[in-house]
């Protein structure tokens, strides 16, 4: 079992970096009745769950090194950069649109929606980063400090990008 997980356990970071892309295959799916993009969410959110927590046991089962593990959250960071900054700009959109009245009670909601799905998305792609510094703490070889440093800057937006690359820089340092 231990070998089959260690040639998969890189895939699933791969598949947590391009997951987010793929919803805007909801922007081009064709639908007249809005039943397709019903089904579209629909399905979406449940693979994307399962995603998510296959990604976060992946993290927390890792077989590789800490700097790999590291590495993995830097990139899918990284490379999450322009979903984010779209996603950014769709809120800052809701919110020009709410001079239309019926825009006034929806944006915020769609603002509130985008914000909890990107949350959601950086904590479990900060699972890897976070994994990598409960290892290095456990060893030895990041102090206290410097470890609440990273645990707290991997839950807060665009720090925890800056986090993400000052602890692969750290671990690549120490190993």
């Amino acid at each position: 079992m231990e070998k089959y997980m260690r040639k998969y356990e890189k895939v699933f970071p791969v598949i947590l970096t391009i997951w987010p892309y793929l919803f805007f295959l909801f922007l081009i799916v064709p639908d007249q009745t809005g039943k397709n993009h019903v089904m579209f969410l629909v399905i979406y959110t449940i693979v994307t769950i399962i995603i998510y927590g296959f990604n976060i046991w992946n993290a927390f089962s890792f077989q590789g090194t800490e700097e790999k593990l590291s590495f993995c959250g830097m990139m899918v960071k990284l490379l999450h950069i322009p979903f984010y900054l779209a996603g950014f700009a769709a809120g800052i959109l809701c919110l020009f649109v709410m001079v239309v009245p019926a825009f006034l009670l929806i944006s915020p909601i769609l603002i509130l929606i985008l914000t909890a799905a990107e949350f959601l998305l950086m904590i479990v792609s900060s699972s890897y980063g976070i994994c990598a510094v409960l290892r290095m703490r456990k060893k030895q070889k990041l102090s206290t400090a410097s470890a609440a440093v990273y645990l707290i800057t991997h839950c807060i937006f665009a720090a925890d990008v800056i986090s993400s690359v000052c602890l692969y820089r750290k671990i690549k340092n120490v190993s």
